[in-house]
C-alpha cells in the first residue's frame, strides 16, 4: 500500500507536469507556431506520466485509484490534444 503523503506528493507532480503542457498547448495554439523543443519535452513527460500512474495504481487504495484514474484521463486528452495540434501545424 502506497503511504498518503508519497501518493499526494505523486498527484501533485502529476499536476503541475499536466499544468505544463497545457500551458505548451495554448501558446502553440494562440501563436500557431511550429512545436519546439519545449513542446516536446511536454509530450515526453506526459507519456511518462502515464506509464507512472499506471504503476502507482497497482499499490493504490481504491480512493487513490480513482484520483488516478481521473489524472489518467486527464494526461490523455492533453497528450491527445498536442499530438493533434501537431498534425494540424505540420499540415500547414
Amino acid at each position: 500500500m502506497t503511504t498518503r503523503k508519497a501518493m499526494d506528493d505523486f498527484i501533485h507532480d502529476v499536476e503541475q507536469k499536466l499544468s505544463n503542457a497545457e500551458d505548451m498547448l495554448n501558446l502553440a495554439n494562440q501563436n500557431q507556431f511550429e512545436n519546439d523543443a519545449e513542446y516536446s519535452l511536454a509530450q515526453q513527460e506526459l507519456a511518462k506520466l502515464e506509464s507512472e500512474i499506471e504503476h502507482w495504481k497497482l499499490s493504490a487504495n481504491s480512493q487513490q485509484k480513482e484520483q488516478l484514474y481521473r489524472l489518467h484521463l486527464l494526461v490523455s486528452n492533453v497528450m491527445n490534444d498536442m499530438v493533434l495540434d501537431q498534425i494540424k501545424l505540420d499540415d500547414q
